[in-house]
């Protein structure tokens, strides 16, 4: 089994993170990592604290991987979660931040599309892996799968690529994104991975493949027939829908209106 990418944070090495003196200083272990909705990192221990202004530590991410590499295995965290354990010699355990109303509504948004922290309303939704990923069982995925942020082997016999769904948005120079998975065959999948840095891998032709991420806010869209459609080196490959019934097939051949998008974020973050 080939893994393409290693486990490591989306941000430079020299991103500034929130953490605490009895971490910094004294020697704490990490118990606590979280990555807020405004895209900040924090690692924490178990330390009771009253008032972070008088302990709280702004430093590098690379001096906190340096104080303890195992932060690197919960790296693939997606916004709005944490990762929690009861000592350093136990697996982390992600789940979903359950934020207050006045919480969410003091957040901004942190852009998974083009990496921009904005106080509007989010443009673009997705997840770290394809839904095959997340029905392994947790201890069973690194013997069984290899995941990188654009690509994903499972069992040596699925194999996935990450891409984009684009919607046009009504009175909006801005164009609304799905970022979702999608399998495809083998041979297909070596085929881009042997031209992933060839700048003339835009002349090839197109590759069938089905989605394999669950959009929230539609009808079943796993398994839904689509094309891949190769971009520029350095960019996402365009998936287009090849299922002409599909609410989301509608939706990329004739736009969206920004109510849409606001529901999207009614739907994805509020849960409403």
């Amino acid at each position: 089994m080939k893994l393409f990418r290693k486990k490591r944070f989306n941000e430079p090495l020299n991103t500034a993170v929130f953490t605490t003196m009895h971490i910094i200083e004294e020697g704490s272990p990490i118990i606590w990592i979280s990555h807020e909705l405004d895209g900040d990192w924090v690692f924490t221990g178990d330390e009771y604290i009253t008032d972070y202004r008088k302990v709280g530590r702004l430093v590098s991410l690379e001096e906190i991987i340096k104080l303890d590499r195992s932060v690197l295995k919960v790296a693939h965290m997606p916004i709005g979660y944490a990762a929690t354990r009861n000592t350093k010699a136990d697996k982390w355990k992600i789940g979903k931040i359950e934020y207050t109303a006045q919480e969410m509504a003091e957040f901004g948004y942190y852009c998974s599309n083009c990496g921009v922290y904005h106080k509007e309303v989010p443009m673009a939704y997705g997840t770290d892996a394809p839904l095959p990923y997340y029905l392994v069982p947790e201890d069973d995925r690194e013997r069984r799968c290899a995941l990188s942020g654009d690509q994903c082997i499972i069992d040596d016999s699925y194999y996935y690529i990450r891409g984009i769904i684009e919607l046009a948005v009504e009175d909006s120079d801005d164009r609304f994104v799905w970022n979702v998975w999608v399998e495809i065959s083998k041979d297909d999948f070596y085929r881009i991975e042997e031209l992933w840095e060839d700048e003339n891998r835009i002349l090839e032709p197109q590759y069938d493949g089905e989605i394999a991420t669950q959009l929230e806010p539609y009808p079943q869209t796993v398994g839904l027939k689509v094309k891949v459609i190769t971009s520029k080196v350095g960019f996402a490959p365009i998936i287009v829908l090849q299922e002409s019934g599909h609410p989301l097939c509608f939706e990329q051949q004739d736009g969206i209106t920004m109510d849409r998008v606001i529901a999207f974020a009614d739907a994805i973050i509020y849960r409403r």
